[in-house]
């Protein structure tokens, strides 16, 4: 028996739906800049590297297990949810790898430092990177790694330049992986994630643009909005808070109730910090979506308007035509 022609015609329209939805989806998703995205070489693994290579996270998700598997699967995140601008950091050589294949240009290139000398930096080194473009943005700064804050003298001569040329600032606040001291931190102390040891170089560097990462963790969350109390021109993002386990979820729903019931929810910026798990993006954002305490507008500013506001983008905020 043959088929009706209009079977064959739905059959048709169902098929092109399933192909092309993703791809309307994602262009009506309004648009979303991810201040936290990292980038790592996989062929020259440091130790904290070749640790993290593949292993699942905290919910059993495999991490990616090559640079290019590592890039196509954040950056098909980056088309899917409409993420128009991400501060990716990482070595030197891995943040030119994702901007060469960024056809997009939705990449802001970052560098993540833990010490004031990673990739052989210097002051002279570093004015010149940022001059040419290579330094967008500096951060991340994971000084507590290091086993310094960003108050320390050695950080000094590069806000210095990051003041000169108006560049953001991000730094890691908040503690890190548990049990990190005894292989690739061992100068990590819990103490210097505290947001108060950034305060120094807030009142040395009134200009500079600051972003404190992860909002102060699960142990200083109340320091952090304190000191964006105190230093109006300083921002956060959310970071790993919003995914990595159930006890960093509690605390950054707390942390958001707190800031919006203090007033300052208009510096509190969307980072996903995916690491080495892509799909960490999609449960940041589903995670930050079913916050009902959160208006709409309140999540479009976290997504979007408030990163755009502090990055200085053109667009500054969203408007009626790119909602």
């Amino acid at each position: 028996m043959k088929k009706h022609p209009n079977q064959k015609m739905k059959k048709l329209i169902i098929i092109l739906i399933s192909v092309f939805a993703p791809f309307v989806s994602a262009q009506n998703q309004a648009p979303i800049i991810d201040m936290h995205v990292h980038s790592y070489n996989f062929d020259r693994a440091t130790q904290e590297e070749l640790k993290f290579k593949g292993n699942k996270d905290f919910f059993g998700n495999q991490g990616s297990l090559s640079k290019e598997e590592h890039f196509r699967d954040t950056y098909e995140r980056f088309r899917k949810f409409n993420i128009e601008k991400a501060v990716v950091s990482g070595s030197l050589e891995s943040v030119a790898y994702w901007k060469e294949r960024d056809l997009d240009n939705r990449i802001i290139r970052g560098i993540l430092m833990f010490s004031s000398t990673d990739e052989q930096m210097n002051p002279e080194r570093f004015e010149s990177l940022v001059k040419d473009g290579t330094i967008e943005v500096f951060g991340e700064i994971g000084a507590y790694y290091s086993g310094s804050t960003l108050s320390d003298p050695e950080w000094e001569p590069y806000l210095k330049i990051c003041e000169q040329y108006d560049i953001p600032v991000a730094i890691h606040t908040g503690g890190g992986e548990p049990g990190g001291v005894y292989t690739w931190s061992p100068k990590a102390r819990l103490r210097l994630g505290d947001p108060f040891l950034i305060e120094d170089a807030l009142v040395k560097f009134p200009k500079l643009r600051v972003s404190m990462m992860h909002a102060g963790g699960e142990d200083w969350p109340e320091h952090a909005i304190r000191l964006m109390d105190y230093y109006p021109h300083l921002y956060t993002d959310l970071g790993v808070m919003l995914w990595v386990n159930p006890n960093t979820k509690r605390y950054i729903k707390e942390f958001l109730r707190n800031i919006k019931e203090a007033g300052y929810l208009d510096r509190v910026m969307f980072g996903s910090d995916q690491m080495y798990w892509p799909d960490a993006i999609d449960r940041s954002i589903e995670y930050l979506n079913s916050l009902e305490f959160l208006t709409y507008e309140d999540k479009r500013d976290i997504l979007y308007n408030n990163a755009a506001r502090f990055l200085k983008l053109d667009s500054g905020s969203e408007t009626p035509e790119n909602k």
